[in-house]
């Protein structure tokens, strides 16, 4: 049976066996993503990676397969209008990485800040 503990980073995850399942991208693994994830793994026994292109993160994260999908990197609204309504009906959220608050839509610039997306 999975234990839901505390992220660090303040989101309550669903942790599969004490595993922490984190999404990558396969195309924009940076280093600023490379270090929030290592500062994941303190209070963890272990960091699984899932490396997934396109929007399947957002469903991965909504069906419970995932627990957290950084993203540190450039996107459009139109990358994550949909993915975030799937995320919100599964009881998750995506959030702006600087303050916490959901991504906003219908801006004058089309570019997503970064965000961390999780349930």
């Amino acid at each position: 049976m999975e234990t839901p503990r505390a992220c660090p980073w303040g989101f309550h995850n669903h942790i599969h066996n004490s595993i922490l399942k984190v999404i990558i991208s396969k195309s924009h693994y940076n280093q600023e993503t490379k270090e929030f994830v290592d500062n994941l793994k303190n209070p963890y026994e272990k960091n699984e990676f899932i490396n997934i292109g396109s929007s399947l993160k957002f469903c991965l994260i909504a069906e419970g397969k995932a627990d957290i999908y950084p993203r540190l990197a450039p996107t459009m609204e139109w990358d994550t209008a949909a993915g975030q309504a799937i995320i919100e009906q599964s009881g998750g959220r995506v959030v702006n990485f600087n303050n916490k608050t959901p991504l906003n839509y219908n801006k004058e610039s089309l570019f997503n800040p970064w965000f961390i997306c999780s349930r």
